[in-house]
């Protein structure tokens, strides 16, 4: 039962009493007094006390809802997860979110800037409510029944992130411990943004720094020109149909675009090693990739790429399971890319003819498993091949 419900049925049950009381002799009118006042006091207690509880937990919602939103591990799921709490905990009927910086809203379908860039503008940081009239916002597509929005900043150490949009019929859910709870989740939310963006700038670095060696590097041997990013993509075909996690994924991508990274090295050595260089590369190449952070797992997939799961491999003969597993996705995903793209006209596979000669070897070169999640992405594989077909096509026409 609600505060309200409570207050109300108190009086009426105070109400009745007394007038029973005063029904009688006017002597008992202290007594009809006193049963009032001794019932308005008991029914206010008991709604405070089931208002302090309704507060409590709506606070115990929102602590599990922040770190609900602090797990989350990319942006669009952050600010749906943080939509949907506000909704939830608040009985907000609509909300809007949106991130000036990157100029994104979500639901991604509505985009309001100019009138978000007005609110922005008001709200200095602090949170504003705003009462809403058809008569000047006409233009704006709300809900007819909404009259009421809230508009709370998500700040990380006064830096402005974005704005979390409340939309109500109602204005009195705008109120009462709302801002407390809201707080919590906007700051929960503003310092996840802050660790994605910060950390897809990262990445954003990484990938400029790798795909410029990659660039160098086959620059000097048109045969390789494309091969490491299109290995790249097979393989994280092959990664998410095996349900690899993102630092996972992160990993494999890496050490997909820089698995024949050693056949840079080989050129800087003397040509009379050329011959143990041929079968070494793997090793040459985790030679150039640093022991530390992610870079240790990506060292250990580019060294081992060319082991075989009946060990018969280099460098090291490493069998089945001892193969680091990216390790084994990228073996696959390099031998499709070298029969279906490397070869020369005669010699080069269709995607068809390219997975049979890859499920033969199954068990004695590949991994079973990561075949058969190969096959099971096969016609995307093919059309990934189709699509850099016609992209390369285009390219050479102009």
């Amino acid at each position: 039962m609600e505060s309200k419900q409570i207050v109300l049925t108190g009086l009426v049950a105070t109400a009745l009493i007394t007038a029973l009381v005063l029904s009688g002799l006017v002597v008992d009118m202290v007594v009809a007094f006193l049963v009032l006042a001794a019932g308005i006091l008991l029914t206010y207690y008991i709604a405070l006390n089931q208002k302090r509880i309704e507060q409590y937990d709506c606070l115990r919602g929102a602590i599990k809802a922040g770190n609900d939103i602090r797990e989350q591990d990319n942006l669009k799921s952050v600010l749906d997860h943080l939509a949907v709490h506000a909704r939830l905990l608040l009985g907000i009927e609509h909300t809007l979110l949106w991130l000036p910086g990157d100029n994104i809203t979500w639901p991604e379908e509505k985009n309001y800037s100019d009138f978000l860039e007005e609110i922005g503008q008001r709200m200095r940081l602090n949170p504003v409510t705003i009462q809403l009239t058809r008569s000047e916002d006409s233009n704006l597509p709300w809900p007819e029944e909404v009259n009421w929005l809230a508009a709370y900043p998500l700040v990380t150490e006064e830096e402005f992130r974005g704005i979390l949009l409340l939309l109500n019929s109602r204005s009195d859910k705008m109120q009462g411990h709302t801002n407390e709870v809201l707080n919590n989740l906007c700051r929960h939310s503003a310092n996840a943004i802050k660790g994605l963006l910060a950390e897809q700038s990262e990445q954003e670095d990484e990938e400029v720094l790798i795909n410029s060696i990659l660039a160098g590097i086959e620059a000097g041997d048109p045969i390789f020109r494309g091969h490491s990013a299109r290995v790249d993509a097979i393989a994280i075909l092959i990664g998410s149909k095996l349900g690899l996690d993102k630092q996972e994924m992160k990993t494999l991508h890496y050490a997909a675009l820089l698995h024949d990274i050693g056949k840079y090295a080989e050129t800087m050595l003397d040509k009379e090693d050329d011959e143990l260089l041929v079968s070494d590369h793997a090793s040459l190449g985790a030679e150039l990739i640093p022991a530390t952070g992610i870079f240790e797992q990506v060292r250990e997939a580019v060294k081992y790429h060319h082991e075989r799961y009946d060990g018969s491999g280099y460098p090291q003969g490493l069998r089945q399971t001892d193969i680091p597993f990216l390790a084994r996705i990228i073996a696959v995903a390099d031998v499709y890319d070298a029969v279906t793209r490397m070869c020369s006209e005669e010699e080069r596979l269709d995607p068809q003819t390219a997975l049979g000669v890859i499920k033969k070897a199954t068990g004695t070169i590949f991994d079973p498993l990561v075949v058969v999640a190969l096959e099971e992405v096969a016609e995307e594989v093919a059309n990934l091949g189709a699509i850099q077909d016609l992209v390369q096509d285009e390219g050479e026409g102009e």
